[in-house]
């Protein structure tokens, strides 16, 4: 994984930027820049984590779910934007100046109109809901959507190009100065408002800092409109589709189960989706532009695939899997006992983290091969069906009701982009299944670890505190599914794959290690 992939510039026309205006760089490969976003992820995780323990006790589920209402408007709006074009101009490799200037100057336009429907759509949000408070939240978060909208266009290349070190220092700060702003206003606050203003402060740092950290000035033009539009239409539909999945539940259930109730849900999932949003979505996000490039070489693209997607399976099985097991401690530990409803929503979500996390990579390979038409119908189907369902089952049961469809529906989407991505990469079943049966069998007896160890501490519950158990337990996990994952993959014969890759690099660094102690 850490071959250098060739440099792809503009072309020469007299539409291309000077090499000043669209930044150009050596590519230090996948893993490198892996590294780089798995290691922000982490640093990013470190600050939720401590960002969720303090906020879970200074503020309440209600407050959280006021929040997430108001953001389920701005994020309707949004939808008129959400074109992708950073995407479009990660994966055309001949991309112009014109196209980079095109992408910000629908950016402008499209932050602007968002700005000005959220402020519309105050009032109504506010009957909608019924809570009052809802016409002040949303002016509030339109200066942020507005301000969003004239962020650099020219920090795309920072994934284009590779350049993860950069990427790494970008989203890290934009992070951070959210985080300082939410905290030290809830502590002072004790309010929503505090959560409120961190949203807003990470757009306005984030649009600042981007014209600090890279030099491409954009301008206003619609040259290239046509040749965007052209590929982002479905990209369009697709993130249609994803609002109506991820964001029905913040409508139904912000209508008829309250506030409480939301915020415990959007919690739940949110902590659920570890895997994929702080695991995997940085080893997407690093890979995405290589397998663009591949795309022309399909036999490459494959082995590319399963070398990541091996990866993936060994991560993402353990942590889903062992979430669910410790959802009771878990959520004890990181919220407090207020958050109780959480644990049942915690487990059902875990599973439904799985799916995420192993089906994200399959539909990043069918866009890079420019067929985000073959993702929106997939998803289409899989939302045109769950979503009468999902209102049914939250009137009827709430948010557990709801959540049990979303994981079910999880599954059938799993099922459906699957068959397609075999029949558009012809990437064998074969192949495929050997990258993920050791990860699955090895969390199978990781699981059964983990509740035995659960029923034998339960004798000395009285003894142990939560925060104990919870160590414990995650340790218990994680020896026995290490044991379990270098055992199966012995008894295969030691093949290629992620468990190879991992034990390799363990033991470079042991022998490095091991020298420079005789050396010292």
């Amino acid at each position: 994984m850490s071959e250098i992939l060739p440099n792809v510039a503009p072309p020469a026309t007299a539409e291309a930027a000077p090499a000043a205006e669209v930044p150009r760089a050596a590519a230090p490969g996948i893993a490198g820049g892996a590294a780089w976003m798995v290691l922000f992820k982490l640093a990013e995780r470190s600050i939720g984590v401590v960002s969720t323990l303090i906020l879970a006790r200074l503020l309440t589920p209600a407050d959280f779910g006021l929040v997430a209402m108001a953001m389920s408007v701005v994020a309707l709006t949004e939808l008129m934007g959400a074109f992708g074009f950073e995407t479009s101009l990660i994966q055309r490799q001949n991309a112009r100046r014109a196209h980079y200037d095109t992408a910000w100057t629908f950016n402008v336009l499209f932050g602007t109109g968002t700005a000005l429907l959220i402020f519309a759509l105050a009032s109504p949000a506010a009957r909608f809901y019924g809570d009052v408070r809802l016409q002040w939240i949303l002016p509030a978060l339109a200066i942020g959507a507005f301000t969003q909208g004239f962020e650099n266009i020219g920090t795309v290349a920072f994934r284009k190009e590779l350049k993860f070190r950069d990427e790494f220092r970008f989203l890290l700060a934009k992070k951070l100065a959210s985080f300082v702003v939410t905290i030290g206003l809830a502590l002072s606050f004790h309010s929503y408002w505090a959560l409120v203003a961190g949203i807003v402060t990470g757009k306005l740092f984030a649009v600042w800092l981007s014209y600090r950290m890279h030099p491409f000035r954009p301008r206003m033009s619609l040259q290239a409109s046509a040749e965007l539009f052209h590929f982002s239409k479905w990209l369009f539909i697709s993130n249609l589709v994803l609002f109506l999945q991820n964001k029905s539940a913040d409508f139904i259930l912000g209508r008829t189960a309250g506030a409480r109730e939301l915020g415990t849900y959007n919690i739940a999932i949110e902590l659920a989706m570890l895997p994929s949003t702080e695991l995997i979505a940085p080893l997407n996000r690093a890979v995405f532009p290589v397998y663009s490039r591949l795309s022309g070489e399909l036999h490459e693209l494959r082995r590319k695939f399963l070398e990541v997607f091996g990866m993936i399976a060994l991560i993402a099985f353990p942590i889903s899997t062992g979430l669910a097991c410790v959802a009771s401690p878990a959520v004890h530990v990181l919220l407090g006992t207020q958050w109780e409803a959480a644990v049942p929503l915690l487990r059902i979500f875990s599973i439904a983290g799985l799916v995420s996390a192993l089906q994200s990579n399959l539909h990043l390979v069918i866009v890079a091969m420019g067929k985000p038409k073959a993702n929106t119908f997939v998803s289409a189907s899989t939302m045109l069906t769950s979503l009468p369902i999902f209102i049914v089952a939250s009137l009827h049961y709430g948010a557990i009701g709801a959540a049990w469809v979303f994981a079910v529906f999880a599954f059938v989407g799993l099922c459906t982009i699957h068959f397609v991505f075999f029949r558009i990469t012809a990437v064998r079943w074969s192949a495929y299944l050997s990258r993920v049966w050791r990860p699955a069998m090895s969390s199978i007896c990781m699981a059964g670890a983990i509740i035995f160890m659960e029923r034998y501490m339960g004798r000395f519950a009285g003894a142990l505190g939560e925060l104990v158990k919870l160590a414990s337990l995650v340790t218990v996990g994680a020896l026995s599914y290490t044991a379990t994952v270098v055992a199966t993959w012995m008894l295969a014969g030691r093949p290629q794959g992620a468990e190879h890759t991992i034990i390799v690099l363990l033991f470079i660094r042991l022998r490095r290690f091991v020298l420079r102690g005789k050396q010292a």
